[in-house]
């Protein structure tokens, strides 16, 4: 009888809106998700409007015993801890943040669990891999066996404008699964490995770290070690570098694969009466337009969406430009240089503002509209596999997907952590059904 394809047995912790289910089933990998785990009530109606609510565990993380943990016996863990802890806006106290007891309490009871999973992923945001809590996963993945690769990933990298640098480490049980398809090493990679034989030769990497020596792991020395290795970023030619994303859209070789905006635009006619609620006010658009970013649909880049957008003007993500064929910058110089017209008639000041204004409509300046976003960020809405409740208000739909993740980003790196370097039997089982709930 043929072997049958493994089925993995997955738990989804902060799984929000369902990003990292997405990205499971478009890794090409079987599975079923036993339980995904959220606090926030938004994001699983959203979830549960796209993936049904068998699954969804109200529950906070830290609040169910190890022994449920263990009962699931799950191949896979996915997980996206809360970032603010760790963003320049926040309070960057990293553990010692209230919001970062879950992940803890996950990172403690790993080396102690009976069926801990063989495969771990991890995102979060870039500045993760400087705090303490990197270190705490650094520790738990060691004291419980496991060889783990870390990066920083753009979605720029694999052609989609979007600009949402992130850290991931994935983490396999060696004894278990056996090794990652290219060897680990010991820093941070700015790019996925390869999973094409033919390509494994340009793009192999050696590890520098000495993975088995892991004596001292904890001292204060090992610590700052771990943290300077962790600042440094291989390319996949080998040479180090802090990842940049201008730098990637500098490159004309590099730039030429990101797709324009263009085929992620929904809606493009300035008349279309849907486009009444996207549009900006003329409040402030008078008042804050030149701090926005502003991009057109040739453009192949955008700014990182934050759950601000909508609500806040900078660096929450960038505002769309529909009439591309006017000049952004020389729009704004004449309609600033209306409003700073020197004159102390009320009258003439009063029709310069309007004047001002009525240049800047010109534009057809709007927000990204929220399927817009979740396009860019990999959701499968073209494909009619992701959708938001008709309950959820637009202010809620942009602030869960700010705390999402990129979906296809994070399939190519699930298939490569579930793909073991050698065709070992541990790659080819069949999974049951998980018994128990939370």
């Amino acid at each position: 009888m043929a072997e049958e394809t493994h089925q993995f047995r997955v738990l989804e912790f902060y799984s929000g809106i369902g990003g990292m289910h997405y990205a499971f089933d478009a890794s090409g990998h079987k599975g079923q998700i036993l339980k995904a785990f959220d606090i926030n009530t938004t994001a699983n109606e959203v979830y549960a409007h796209n993936h049904g609510k068998k699954q969804l565990a109200q529950r906070n993380i830290e609040a169910v015993p190890i022994e449920f943990y263990d009962k699931q016996e799950a191949d896979v863990w996915l997980m996206s801890p809360p970032c603010q802890p760790y963003t320049r806006t926040g309070n960057q106290e990293g553990s010692k943040d209230n919001r970062a007891k879950s992940f803890l309490y996950l990172m403690d009871i790993l080396p102690k669990m009976t069926h801990p999973p063989n495969y771990i992923l991890l995102e979060n945001v870039k500045g993760f891999e400087e705090s303490d809590s990197r270190d705490l996963l650094v520790e738990a993945l060691a004291a419980s066996g496991y060889e783990f690769q870390e990066f920083l990933i753009t979605p720029l990298q694999i052609g989609i404008p979007n600009s949402r640098m992130r850290y991931y480490c994935l983490a396999r049980k060696t004894e278990k699964v056996g090794s990652f398809v290219h060897p680990v090493t010991g820093t941070l990679i700015g790019y996925i490995p390869s999973l094409d034989a033919e390509q494994n030769e340009t793009k192999e990497f050696v590890d520098g770290r000495k993975q088995g020596d892991l004596s001292g792991l904890s001292t204060p020395a090992a610590k700052r070690r771990r943290t300077s290795i962790s600042t440094t970023t291989l390319t996949k030619d080998g040479a180090a570098s802090k990842p940049d994303e201008e730098t990637i859209l500098a490159d004309p070789t590099l730039a030429h694969r990101v797709d324009t905006l263009d085929r992620f635009i929904e809606f493009k006619d300035t008349e279309d009466e849907r486009m009444k609620k996207y549009m900006i006010s003329d409040k402030t658009l008078l008042k804050y337009g030149r701090l926005f970013d502003i991009v057109k649909e040739s453009t192949r880049r955008s700014c990182c969406f934050t759950k601000g957008y909508y609500h806040f003007v900078e660096s929450t993500g960038s505002i769309l430009q529909m009439v591309h064929e006017k000049d952004t910058a020389t729009t704004f110089d004449e309609a600033e240089a209306l409003k700073a017209a020197e004159t102390t008639d009320e009258t003439e000041k009063a029709e310069n503002q309007a004047k001002a204004l009525a240049l800047l409509r010109t534009l057809g300046l709007r927000y990204f509209t929220e399927n817009e976003v979740a396009q860019l960020m990999g959701f499968p809405i073209l494909e009619g596999k992701f959708s938001f409740p008709a309950t959820t208000s637009l202010k809620q739909r942009y602030r869960v997907l700010g705390n999402s993740i990129n979906v296809k980003v994070v399939s190519q790196l699930v298939q490569y952590l579930l793909t073991s370097s050698t065709n070992s039997e541990s790659t080819k089982a069949v999974g049951t059904e998980a018994e128990g709930s939370a």
